[in-house]
């Protein structure tokens, strides 16, 4: 049985954590509002970028750039847009520089066009880089697409970039719970088995119909969530959060009980990947950050500091990867705790085991809609 002390520090930390994780949408909207600034900056014509569609669970994130980057701007407000818009100003420098230092441009090439392609190419499905490049490619994973011509022979080339935003750190790859059962060695429905768990918990809280409906339900008793969590967070309370409004409990109850199925779904992913070795877990690694992709892929991270800046940092995708990796042996997995699945290794020079990678389990728009999962690399 846990100790009384014990009980309120674990729900103190969850309910940091769900306040935390509330604020994602946030987060996503900078995201995808800097894809487009990036695309902008980048741009011959200073212009926002051509696209061929966008499709995104987010209404916020579907239509075209113009709409989008509308949406965004007036729901953000303009301080916090000028904000990313300086951030992806300088980014873009830094990608320029990247390809003139490393050779990026073929010689005789410049910059014509720029293209947002945040659809994806799938085995059955035609995807923004196939329709660009006319090559399918389902391990890329490029925001955006700089088209180059000779400035004679009129020949082009594409520049895959993968943007990221923010001041932790980067995703590099989002799974399905599907795919993620495969990675760790599990038998076909593991994770859906936890799941299922959780959407008979939703279902009897109420939240009932198709995922759209549920969502819907969520969206409003998250107004009344989040005002309370707000006053909770104003009064500067030691005490756990709990909320009061009916709709509010609702919701929180519905968010307690996604956490419990993704802490779930992380203690068997450890379990897992742990059976791994060295060299599985760097390839493991490799094909969730580096994929082999018919181009060479750029990541170009705006990483926000808490003084309003942002540094700007540009690397070539396979490089970056293997520079990370290089810096550790004997990588291993153990147990560890909430939504987080994490690798480790000793670091070469100071001996010290340190996290290298981890697999997040994170909600797809809210508690009631879906589970994926989120891969980063633990860099300085």
């Amino acid at each position: 049985m846990k100790s009384f002390r014990t009980y309120i520090k674990e729900s103190l930390e969850d309910s940091l954590f769900l306040i935390t994780e509330s604020e994602g949408s946030v987060n996503d909207d900078k995201g995808k509002l800097h894809e487009l600034l990036l695309a902008k900056h980048l741009h011959p014509k200073k212009k926002l970028p051509d696209h061929f569609r966008s499709e995104s669970e987010n209404p916020e994130h579907a239509g075209t750039p113009e709409q989008v980057h509308n949406k965004l701007r007036d729901k953000m407000g303009k301080n916090a847009y000028d904000a990313v818009d300086n951030h992806a100003k300088s980014t873009a420098a830094a990608v320029l520089a990247h390809l003139k230092k490393h050779g990026g441009l073929p010689d005789g090439h410049e910059i014509t066009n720029v293209h947002w392609t945040s659809n994806r190419d799938t085995e059955k499905k035609e995807g923004d880089h196939e329709k660009l490049t006319k090559k399918k490619d389902v391990n890329s994973n490029a925001d955006i697409i700089l088209t180059s011509t000779h400035t004679k022979t009129g020949a082009k080339a594409h520049h895959p970039i993968s943007a990221k935003y923010g001041s932790n750190k980067p995703n590099y790859k989002n799974s399905g719970i599907d795919s993620l059962e495969k990675q760790a060695g599990h038998k076909a429905g593991t994770y859906n088995t936890i799941k299922k768990t959780h959407d008979v918990r939703s279902e009897k809280l109420g939240y009932r119909g198709s995922a759209k409906e549920k969502h819907n339900q969520y969206k409003e008793d998250l107004i009344h969530l989040d005002r309370e969590r707000e006053e909770h967070k104003d009064s500067e309370s030691s005490k756990p959060f709990k909320p009061n409004h009916p709709q509010a409990k609702r919701a929180h109850e519905a968010e307690k009980s996604s956490l419990d199925a993704r802490q779930k779904m992380a203690r068997a992913h450890d379990k897992g990947v742990a059976r791994k070795t060295d060299t599985e877990l760097r390839a493991h690694i490799r094909s969730q950050v580096s994929p082999p992709t018919h181009l060479p892929h750029i990541i170009a991270h705006s990483k926000t500091r808490d003084n309003g800046t942002a540094e700007s940092h540009v690397d070539d995708a396979s490089h970056m990867t293997d520079a990370h990796l290089d810096q550790f042996h004997s990588l291993h997995v153990k147990s560890g705790s909430g939504i987080t699945s994490t690798i480790y290794g000793t670091h070469k020079k100071t001996g010290k085991v340190m996290p290298v990678a981890s697999q997040t389990f994170k909600n797809s728009s809210g508690p009631v809609k879906g589970i994926a999962g989120s891969f980063s690399l633990h860099k300085k």
